[in-house]
């Protein structure tokens, strides 16, 4: 493009070009009170009769429309935008006038396209809410949740992409909404607060789905829902310790690998050494711990992991637990929890290698024999029994590496929009925004960056000192 210095363009020109509307010229601006700008267009469209087609230029009359529209950088525009009322040219159209519009203007349309567009862009991409957005553009708050709608519906795909991994997750936002039937005296419940979520652990689509409740047929309602292809293509779905989203996987994915995260596992066995912690406390005084009791001083010690602890924090602990018969039965639970660790900790993620299943099946007898062989702590049985019933899923995750945190920190996410909101009255509405914004950081990754321009030193730069 060739740019003349000499040959200014026209006043009028220039400043339809700022204004940045198809087919409105802008005739007039200036500066109003409060630091608005006060912007005169017209349409300059050619005008045809939306019925037969005809283009006329028979001016009937000639109107003065206010519609809102976007901010001129912090400035707030006022537009007043003149439209003609036009006459039909054809005598056998039963229309008789019509008034010009442009694209941003459609007919009847108090609000510009783009501002539009705008409302719905900022909430779908800068996760602000509806109402924050209405209250900038100056518009309602019906017409910025439909903007939104609108850009939401195009955003998120109804049929996801096929993905080797699946996370399910629950999460629960506020209580549930009871409503009491004056027939039977039943209490029917309207809102359940616990929602199942559905994320794509294997690649970028986030979360895929969401249901609201958490048995077992809310879990297997979206996966019935799913293409047979993207069923068969899963082949590892991470849960928690939950046998409801265990049973779900089994009736809709019966050929997918189960895989507990493993946070939950060492969460159980960190549990179990307090539960023995506080079960001896009250053992040796007769009430809970306080902060004078020896035990009760080592107590996030005992939380930590054994390679994260100091020698000095090492020899604290036994010496703190062998003064007792009470505190040996803690220091039992806390080997056993750092024997289930053992195992854990075989994965590739931390080894570097991926191991086999006969080395992680051994490590877990380990876990077991030491359990066994002191059966006086029974909280230690109880821990066994239970790692031995999800023995198969926690192999699963120690081999594959599969894990649940996408599904946690999108569960975050999905709190975090619903207190934006003050809560949600509408389940459809609340999986819209809470889609949109698990997504949100797989479109800005999307977007490629800029290619940075090189340009290559010729002679040498003068130093600007």
């Amino acid at each position: 493009m060739t740019i003349k210095y000499n040959e200014p363009a026209p006043a009028q020109d220039t400043a339809s070009v700022l204004l940045g509307m198809e087919g409105v010229t802008v005739t007039a601006a200036e500066e109003g009170e409060g630091g608005r700008l006060l912007v005169w267009a017209r349409v300059s469209c050619p005008a045809a009769c939306p019925r037969c087609g005809t283009v006329s230029e028979r001016v009937h009359d000639r109107v003065v429309t206010r519609p809102r529209d976007v901010r001129y950088g912090s400035r707030k525009v006022d537009l007043f935008l003149e439209k003609r009322r036009l006459a039909c040219g054809n005598g056998d159209c039963p229309q008789g006038t019509f008034t010009e519009w442009a694209p941003q203007v459609p007919p009847r349309c108090r609000i510009t396209r783009r501002l539009l567009e705008h409302c719905g862009g900022e909430v779908a991409e800068r996760g602000i809410t509806p109402a924050e957005s209405a209250r900038r553009n100056g518009v309602s708050w019906p017409s910025a949740h439909a903007a939104f709608t609108g850009k939401a519906d195009v955003l998120l795909r109804d049929d996801p992409e096929p993905g080797a991994h699946l996370g399910i997750d629950e999460h629960r936002r506020g209580r549930a909404r009871w409503r009491r039937d004056e027939e039977t005296g039943e209490y029917v419940l309207l809102a359940d607060r616990w929602h199942t979520c559905s994320c794509d652990l294997s690649g970028s689509q986030g979360l895929l789905g969401q249901v609201e409740g958490r048995t077992a047929d809310d879990a297997a309602y979206w996966l019935a829902g799913a293409p047979p292809a993207w069923r068969d293509a899963v082949q590892v779905v991470a849960i928690g310790m939950c046998t409801i989203c265990q049973s779900a996987v089994r009736k809709m994915l019966p050929r997918a690998k189960t895989a507990v995260d493993l946070f939950h596992v060492v969460q159980l066995a960190v549990k179990t050494a307090g539960d023995v912690r506080r079960r001896a406390i009250r053992e040796l005084y007769g009430r809970h711990g306080k902060a004078g009791d020896p035990e009760y001083g080592i107590k996030h010690l005992l939380e930590k992991n054994l390679e994260s602890l100091s020698p000095e924090q090492s020899e604290k602990i036994i010496e703190t637990l062998d003064a007792t018969a009470p505190g040996q039965h803690i220091a039992l639970a806390w080997i056993g929890k750092e024997k289930l660790r053992d195992a854990l900790n075989l994965r590739a993620r931390i080894t570097g290698s991926v191991p086999c299943e006969r080395q992680a099946r051994d490590r877990l007898f380990a876990f077991y024999d030491w359990c066994a062989q002191n059966e006086q702590v029974p909280e230690l049985i109880t821990l066994a029994r239970t790692i031995s019933r999800w023995e198969d899923a926690i192999v699963t995750a120690i081999l594959t590496g599969v894990t649940n945190a996408r599904s946690e920190s999108l569960n975050r996410i999905a709190k975090l929009e619903a207190r934006h909101a003050y809560g949600f009255r509408n389940p459809a509405s609340q999986r819209r925004r809470v889609r949109t914004a698990c997504t949100r950081g797989t479109r800005r990754n999307a977007s490629s960056p800029p290619t940075p321009t090189k340009r290559t030193v010729t002679m040498r730069q003068r130093y600007p000192g």
